[in-house]
């Protein structure tokens, strides 16, 4: 197995169109200095959309949320269970799971390529 180079998966960059969208909306129901704070919402989703990512790298699979982030090492990894919603999560060896921000089965190909044969295809195991 070669070591895996470093990957972001993040959300798409047209998020911040629908943030941008949100912030047009505010601006209807702002008539005063403090309805103004309605912005905070589309700030807080463009944060959203900035900080969330699961990123392999050397060390493992990272969750990095709006606040925190977890991770799980290679030798760790057990697997990956797919939700019927499509959310992807990752299993460690005791039973854990740890949910995969901004994967979805339609992006599972490249968080296995990602992984450089490290993480199990589970297409490939049913």
């Amino acid at each position: 197995m070669t070591t895996p180079q470093r990957t972001v998966l993040k959300h798409p960059a047209l998020s911040y169109l629908i943030v941008a969208f949100t912030a047009l909306c505010c601006t209807a129901v702002v008539h005063s200095p403090v309805l103004a704070l309605v912005y905070l919402l589309p700030l807080a989703g463009a944060c959203y959309v900035a900080r969330t990512a699961t990123i392999v790298d050397e060390r493992g699979v990272h969750a990095r949320a709006m606040f925190g982030s977890r991770m799980i090492g290679w030798d760790e990894l057990a697997g990956l269970r797919l939700d019927r919603s499509g959310a992807v999560y990752a299993v460690d060896r005791i039973g854990g799971q740890l949910k995969l921000p901004c994967v979805r089965s339609t992006r599972l190909d490249d968080l296995i390529a990602a992984g450089a044969g490290r993480i199990p295809d589970p297409a490939a195991a049913g």
